[in-house]
């Protein structure tokens, strides 16, 4: 029976069966199988399917049983798929972006439960994500306010009200769905900068407000209306409090403490004296006064203050402190203190905490801890590090307390064999890894109104309902097959988005701290894709390749160096020396397990990147791979053995990325570095002779940041290099030159700026199906569209995460976007963007950052 007839056949059964409606799912869910795009899945798809693979031969998303051929076979198989049900859905999401990923992953800090309603519960990661609950955990929803959210608070008397953060103070009325800046005041703000590596974010004002971070704000128990903030100065200065009794319209100077910056803020209405605060900071405490405007410093048991926290209970006021434990002397010294005076004389509280010392000789370590404030004699304590003998593993874990200290219980306590305390339900982070991969939590919350209730953030966050009985994850949903689904908590890292050439349902994305990670079905779940990986690699894996012809063939690059090219990676001095490992590894069962492939790579080679030559023998491919540090290795036997193929190149070794061009052309960027604190310019080179020699490219007039080039499919001369702008210092706002997007026509002989200077542009990408269509992404809270090769540019609508990586045309369905992040996991919509979304700030002048 010929594939024709076997279609038609089919044909006449699919004719009489009632189509597939996409807008019938409560989830806004699409199928890959609507080619004709009306909504349903028909016969009609069929018709639309041949007539594209007519009209567009080699488009990779016609291909429908991934046989790398495109026609007729396409066509019964999809026919079958429609008659048995089997269609492929497509979440679009109801604001056309959503995260894909596994979950978790990173560290996350900043947990509280609201007093109202303990099923609504923030998070924050230290990459500028923050996360909004009401379901207990349950699922949960990102949202940005420009960069990191130092702390969040509930106001204790109007449900719903909550305050954030960061370099400015925001508030929500609706649950944390909608933010509107009230300090600074916007109609006083008149830029917005992002100067830095990390394109640090700040606000500029007419009256000269200095650039500062609020590390904390509070909201009096007693008056809505009254509200402290306390805020360190960004490059100098007195950390200062601020107060306000009009909901933050205007604020006055309370005072200033020459500490850095507030731990914790505590109300007088704990002690009936609302117009008081005490106010914690690294090294001291002080008790001030709105009436007089005093600061008296209180008599603190230590310094170096870690973690404050405190509440009012049946009994009064209590505070407590936490400092880290160190031997002086025989004796220990630091730990938990207690004060029931407000903070004029302390307890220390460490019994139970230190009883092992004497034997072990091996100081614990804690690191935060909180307290209910309704039942402060709760207490719940981080621990990081507690050692039971040199014959068994170090323990980490959770103490609890429920008589304000005077003794202490484990609640939650892990080693890396085993959760010990065999009480918790786990996921992917826990399975992959052993259980105290992350230690202690980096820090807890507990809802002010019900001790039983207590949030554990790091990179499985996790939660109890019933006082430290039982914790649960938080992050990750465990579906069949031992794949994984995100519940909202995507933190971490990524580069890129990787699709199998040959099943279009097979992708992975390569990540930092959580290594590697595919899908079997488009994206819905996702599979950890560690296996056969040293331990010492296995934190990231920057990049990888599928052999085009070879099923289930690929070759990953892997480090224990993460966040490159950022420069903050060169500052211990441990990239100079070698310190870091990694290498090669092969698949050749699809990426469930890996062999390493390195014989000549040395084995402290950062990998970064990885290249195949598509026209070499399928039983002998030739592929590159950058080793940041050291240059350039090829292989022309699969990976088998490399070579050095440096030569040519300069004293900046650090290969970051590497593109070959249609004829076979290579071009290599080295990314900017620092030696011994100074800097050294990165540099662009070039290859006609398949790397064995090298040739300096000239970069655009100022440029010392190359981050990434992509060439036009349609005309490979014509080039995007993607750049790092360089901050000049000596002036406040910081400025920054030399960054954006340049296009060349004639492979860098000569450039043209396209997007503006001060902006940090990580990657660009050119839309297969127009070249015209370029997007880059930012770390500057945006992603870009230009439909004319750069000439002009739009934002993308909807889309504000703070740190962007990589844009990536989803191959298999037109119009569809991947954008990769520092920090977010992997956003995925529609690459026109999403025209009038709404963005998480309702009063953010859009001009403040990007007006010409």
């Amino acid at each position: 029976m010929t594939a024709a007839f076997s279609a038609f056949l089919a044909w006449a059964f699919l004719a009489a069966l009632e189509p597939v409606r996409a807008e019938k799912s409560p989830l806004s869910i699409s199928f890959r199988e609507d080619f004709n795009q009306d909504g349903r899945v028909s016969v009609a798809d069929v018709v639309a399917l041949l007539i594209a693979s007519r009209d567009n031969p080699a488009d990779p998303a016609l291909d429908y049983n991934g046989d790398g051929s495109y026609g007729i076979t396409d066509a019964v198989a999809l026919l079958i798929g429609i008659a048995k049900g089997k269609l492929h859905p497509v979440d679009l999401g109801s604001a056309g972006w959503r995260v894909l990923g596994p979950g978790g992953g990173g560290s996350l800090f900043v947990p509280r439960v609201s007093p109202h309603d303990p099923n609504h519960v923030f998070l924050c990661c230290d990459m500028t994500g923050a996360y909004v609950t009401t379901d207990q955990g349950v699922s949960w929803r990102m949202f940005n306010l420009r960069t990191m959210v130092d702390d969040i608070e509930f106001d204790p008397l109007v449900p719903g009200t909550v305050y954030a953060c960061n370099t400015g103070l925001y508030r929500s009325e609706d649950g944390g769905v909608r933010w509107r800046l009230i300090y600074p005041d916007p109609a006083n703000v008149i830029a917005e900068h992002m100067a830095g590596d990390h394109a640090e974010q700040s606000f500029e004002t007419a009256d000269g407000m200095p650039d500062a971070e609020i590390d904390k704000v509070l909201v009096d128990p007693l008056n809505s209306g009254h509200i402290w903030i306390a805020l360190h100065a960004r490059w100098n200065g007195p950390a200062r409090i601020l107060v306000s009794h009009s909901r933050g319209a205007d604020w006055q100077m309370l005072s200033e403490i020459p500490d850095d910056g507030a731990v914790a803020i505590f109300p007088g209405a704990w002690w009936g004296k609302p117009e008081e605060v005490t106010v914690i900071t690294g090294n001291s405490g002080r008790l001030i006064s709105e009436e007089t405007g005093q600061a008296a410093a209180l008599t603190m048991p230590d310094t170096g203050i870690v973690s404050a926290a405190g509440g009012r209970g049946d009994s009064g006021a209590v505070f407590y402190i936490l400092t880290s434990l160190r031997q002086k002397g025989s004796v220990l010294a630091g730990g938990v203190y207690r004060s029931t005076d407000g903070g004029k004389s302390w307890a220390a509280v460490n019994k139970d905490l230190t009883k092992n010392w004497a034997s072990t000789g091996e100081v614990p370590r804690y690191v935060f801890l909180a307290t209910c404030e309704t039942r402060p004699e709760v207490v719940y304590l981080s621990c990081d590090y507690y050692s039971v003998g040199s014959a068994y593993p170090p323990q980490c874990g959770i103490f609890k307390t429920t008589d304000s200290g005077e003794s202490w219980k484990w609640s939650y306590q892990a080693d890396w064999n085993a959760v010990l305390s065999k009480n918790s339900t786990e996921s992917w982070y826990t399975f992959s890894y052993d259980p105290s991969w992350a230690g202690g939590p980096h820090e807890l919350g507990v809802c002010p109104t019900n001790p039983d209730i207590c949030y554990a953030a790091d990179g499985h966050a996790y939660r109890t309902l019933d006082g430290g009985t039982h914790w649960e994850e938080v992050y990750s949903n465990n579906r069949p097959g031992g794949s994984y689904s995100s519940r909202g908590l995507d933190v971490t890292t990524c580069y890129g988005v990787h699709f199998d050439p040959l099943d279009s349902l097979h992708i992975f994305i390569t990540y930092t701290d959580i290594g590697l990670f595919h899908s079997f079905n488009g994206g819905e779940s996702w599979v950890h894709a560690i296996q056969g990986i040293p331990f010492d690699w296995m934190n990231t894996c920057y990049w990888l390749v599928f052999d085009p012809a070879v099923k289930d063939r690929i070759w990953s690059v892997w480090t224990d160096c993460h966040d490159l090219p950022r420069p903050k990676m060169f500052t211990s001095g441990k990239l100079a020396s070698g310190g870091y490992l990694g290498g090669v590894a092969v698949s050749n069962n699809g990426g469930d397990f890996w062999v390493v492939s390195n014989s000549g790579i040395p084995s402290n080679t950062v990998c970064t990147h990885i290249v195949l030559d598509p026209t070499s023998p399928a039983d002998s491919r030739t592929l590159y791979v950058c080793g940041f540090g050291r240059g350039i290795y090829k292989s022309t036997d699969g990976g088998k053995k490399w070579a050095e193929a440096s030569n040519g190149l300069g004293h900046n070794r650090n290969a970051w990325r590497m593109v070959r061009v249609p004829d076979g052309t290579l071009f290599l960027l080295m990314a900017r570095g620092l030696e011994e604190g100074n800097v050294v310019d990165g540099v662009l080179y070039r290859s006609d002779d398949a790397a064995a020699n090298w040739k300096t490219v000239t970069l655009p007039q100022g440029v010392n940041a190359p981050n990434d080039l992509v060439f036009d499919p349609s005309d490979p001369k014509r080039m995007y290099l993607s750049t790092w702008p360089w901050t000049d210092r000596s002036v406040l706002p910081r400025k920054e030159y030399d960054g954006g997007l340049y296009r060349t026509e004639d492979q860098g002989v000569t450039w043209k700026l396209v997007f503006r200077q001060d902006a940090h542009v990580y990657a660009a990408a050119i839309d297969p199906a127009n070249s015209s269509t370029v997007i880059i992404n930012t770390f500057d809270s945006a992603a870009f569209r230009s439909d004319d090769r750069g000439d002009s540019w739009r934002r993308l609508k909807g889309y504000n995460f703070k740190w962007g990586h990589r844009p990536v045309f989803d191959p298999h369905h037109s119009g569809m976007l991947y954008l990769t992040t520092f920090g977010g996991s992997v956003f995925y919509g529609p690459a026109a963007g999403v025209p009038g979304a709404f963005e998480d700030i309702e009063n953010l002048n859009e001009n403040w950052r990007w007006s010409e």
